[in-house]
């Protein structure tokens, strides 16, 4: 299956629950998007993120528990679109970003890990085993899906401590993508 092809598979599986009116999905291919109150699972539905009605994007474990959020509570955000140009953005009524990743680049596919982070994978050489199976962020990694930008985990010190948010998110993967430059991987 050319990556064009697999890509649709991506879009229409994403998109299916989000387009009939139902409040849940899995992944968010470019130009899918999650309104204020629908959710975005793991795999094992332990976490899903969710844009609440106060702006805030947040992962949530499955008791309620909150965990990483953008911190953008207060900012009239209505939207958290995978965007085609590769990153995820939290947009107000007005169109305007109000968040987003550091990420860019076609193919990249925006998911819940199953430990409870927040994840855009790069999904151009992903395989999918079965082709009509609903994709999750765990699965593409496992078939070369590579992972762009994550943030961080929920039993982390810094979420603990409450002080966890998308700065030390951006940080972590700017470092992580220096360390990978200078090593050649």
């Amino acid at each position: 299956m050319k990556t064009g092809q697999r890509m649709a598979c991506v879009l229409i599986a994403a998109g299916m629950g989000l387009a009939s009116g139902s409040a849940t999905a899995e992944v968010l291919g470019p130009g899918y998007s999650l309104e204020v109150g629908q959710r975005l699972y793991s795999v094992t539905h332990d976490y899903y993120a969710s844009l609440d009605a106060d702006g805030d994007f947040v992962i949530y474990r499955s008791n309620g528990t909150r965990g990483w959020s953008t911190g953008t509570r207060g900012s009239g955000a209505v939207r958290a679109t995978m965007q085609r140009d590769g990153k995820f953005t939290l947009v107000n009524a007005a169109g305007q970003r109000v968040w987003s990743t550091p990420t860019r680049g076609r193919h990249r596919l925006f998911g819940i890990g199953s430990w409870g982070t927040a994840m855009v994978i790069n999904a151009r050489k992903w395989k999918p085993r079965d082709k009509k199976a609903e994709p999750f962020v765990d699965e593409i990694l496992m078939r070369r899906g590579k992972l762009d930008w994550q943030s961080t985990a929920f039993d982390s010190p810094a979420i603990r401590r409450g002080q966890a948010g998308a700065k030390d998110a951006a940080k972590a993967a700017k470092s992580k993508r220096l360390r990978r430059q200078r090593t050649g991987h």
